[in-house]
């Protein structure tokens, strides 16, 4: 039997969680020795992520149009003739869904974020109209769909038109020794030289700074704050730390090639995002043991730190739970609560200890070979 041909397709290899998750993915080369593998980029764009050392890849020239990105990925697919296609972000989940069936390639599509959420955080009136349309259109046409989290895979079944019996969750894989010797590394970008906490994400509206800025002058902390990463709302929040004073105690170094120094370094891990599907940013943080303060947007960050189990009521919109402590989305009062609890330093031990155990249970060995029974139908 002719081995399988399996393309990955996704929109470019930038910073992001999904081009990560990618990567990741293809590290267990074990789990497809008789398989061809090759990525497929619709974007003509810098990589800013390494493939895996012999994974070969073509780079189409789509200029970040959906249009395009369908043309482009029927002139190829037409000659290239795959058996197997698994594509992340939503636009190369569109270009895989829609043409599956033409083509006849068994198409899995990876989803990375809660789409409803994300869609209303970045869209309003006719653009989100047309934004939720295109997936629920495209999206039935799938062979498997995989969420990231389980309230992620809710969401397509319930929203985006997705057969429940052709959908499933598997969760992020982390490679973890990888992310502990990469820490062990001396930070060269950027180097901090106060005590600090950290968060790392866009600076977009989905990972919502100015809440954790609010929060920050709110609580006790004296630390400074490091957020890592770049983005469309960098403008407005600079303005923002120079009106509120907070110049000299909150840094912005931007996308650092190896954040992972940076990150061990810090007294704990802080976010305000509002919308997440599997929070990437926090499960590394967690692999160097780091203590969580995180908002409790949709299912994944309480998949994560509490197994999906309800909360209880409560007064200040502050959880500690088993792996780290929750807070309510948008609400600069009940982060500040999350990150009071981290001045005291039993609870910090505690936190860092048991976060690292529960990172174990998303390393590489455990779950590729989850996605790669899935890719594959069996």
């Amino acid at each position: 039997m002719a081995a399988k041909k399996i393309v990955f397709l996704i929109n470019s290899i930038l910073y992001g969680g999904a081009e990560r998750a990618l990567c990741n993915i293809l590290c267990s080369s074990d789990q497809y020795p008789d398989a061809s593998v090759e990525v497929v980029v619709l974007d003509d764009l810098p990589f800013r992520r390494s493939l895996p050392s012999g994974v070969r890849y073509t780079v189409l020239n789509s200029k970040e149009s959906l249009v395009d990105s369908v043309l482009e990925w029927r002139k190829y697919v037409a000659k290239a003739r795959p058996d197997i296609v698994v594509s992340f972000l939503i636009r190369a989940n569109v270009c895989n869904a829609l043409l599956s069936k033409s083509y006849s390639y068994r198409s899995v599509i990876c989803e990375r974020m809660h789409m409803s959420s994300h869609l209303t955080i970045n869209h309003s009136g006719l653009k989100l109209h047309a934004a939720k349309l295109i997936p629920r259109l495209a999206y039935p046409f799938a062979d498997l769909v995989l969420g990231v989290s389980d309230g992620v895979t809710k969401d397509l079944v319930e929203n985006f038109g997705v057969s429940l019996s052709r959908a499933d969750t598997v969760y992020n894989p982390y490679p973890i020794e990888d992310i502990e010797n990469s820490a062990l590394e001396l930070p060269n970008e950027w180097v901090p030289d106060r005590e600090y906490i950290v968060s790392v994400g866009r600076l977009s509206k989905s990972k919502n700074v100015k809440t954790l800025l609010d929060a920050f002058l709110l609580s006790a902390e004296s630390a400074d704050l490091v957020v890592l990463g770049e983005g469309e709302c960098r403008f407005e929040l600079e303005s923002y730390i120079d009106e509120t004073g907070l110049s000299g105690r909150v840094h912005l170094p931007g996308n650092i090639a190896n954040p992972f120094p940076i990150v061990k370094g810090a007294k704990y891990f802080v976010s305000a995002s509002l919308n997440e599907g599997f929070p990437n940013a926090m499960v590394e943080a967690m692999c160097l043991g780091k203590p969580i303060v995180m908002s409790n947007c949709h299912s994944g960050p309480l998949e994560i730190l509490n197994d999906n189990q309800d909360l209880e009521p409560s007064d200040n919109g502050c959880w500690p739970v088993k792996f780290g402590v929750l807070c309510e989305p948008g609400s600069a009062e009940a982060l500040s609560e999350g990150i009071n609890i981290m001045q005291d330093p039993d609870q910090r031990q505690f936190y860092g200890s048991v976060a690292r155990v529960r990172a174990g249970d998303f390393s590489l060995e455990k779950v590729n070979s989850q996605y790669w029974n899935k890719f594959l139908g069996h």
